[in-house]
């Protein structure tokens, strides 16, 4: 099963997605940044991140590409079996959203969508959100920053409100990334348990061990 947590810099995702691979108790769990998963990804984001001067067209062609990286090397292994379970940090949305306030090309930012979400089956996704001055304190708190995630509250707010809209329209559930973070695991846990229920032979997660 391949689970996908949205969100701006910020919103909790790389914690919620290892509580959620610790409460796998069948089969095995990973966590993955999927623009980072890879060396030829890892190494691409290093220079979009040191850039100057690249287009927002060009940006997120690369951040794409990072991403259709992994989505290849994980149909090569022939995606995780029933039994495992892989949360993704972003996939199609963080280029929808990041990618419009970058200014972005509509019509690219369309197709990279399309390509993403046709290049790797995602199981569940949901947004996890946070607004802006909330996140943007938070990634204050952590210190060693990237550019994106000292761009301020305003912009952060930005991407949360592409993010909202693109969930609004893909039906993606939104989970209030300002509660409790045992909260907002079980409420993604039970969406897990929902899919797992319709998929035969897929263990649940079990959220009892998370109280």
């Amino acid at each position: 099963m391949i689970v996908c947590i949205e969100g701006v810099n910020g919103s909790g995702k790389t914690t919620l997605a290892t509580a959620l691979a610790g409460m796998w108790s069948h089969g095995h769990a990973r966590t993955l940044d999927p623009a980072r998963h890879t060396v030829f990804g890892d190494t691409l984001r290093t220079a979009i991140m040191a850039a100057t001067g690249l287009t927002a067209d060009a940006e997120t062609l690369a951040f794409a590409s990072a991403r259709l990286h992994t989505a290849g090397i994980l149909a090569a292994d022939r995606c995780p079996p029933a039994s495992d379970l892989v949360v993704l940090e972003r996939w199609a949305g963080a280029v929808a959203a990041y990618g419009a306030v970058a200014g972005g090309s509509p019509f690219l930012l369309r197709a990279l969508e399309g390509t993403l979400t046709g290049a790797l089956p995602i199981d569940v996704t949901v947004l996890v959100d946070v607004p802006g001055d909330i996140a943007a304190d938070r990634l204050r708190r952590l210190g060693d920053r990237n550019r994106f995630e000292t761009q301020g509250p305003a912009y952060l707010e930005r991407v949360r409100r592409q993010y909202l809209a693109w969930a609004a329209l893909r039906q993606v559930p939104v989970i209030n990334g300002q509660q409790k973070a045992a909260s907002v695991r079980e409420q993604v846990a039970e969406l897990i348990q929902a899919r797992a229920a319709v998929t035969r032979g897929v263990p649940h997660t079990n959220t009892q061990e998370s109280a």
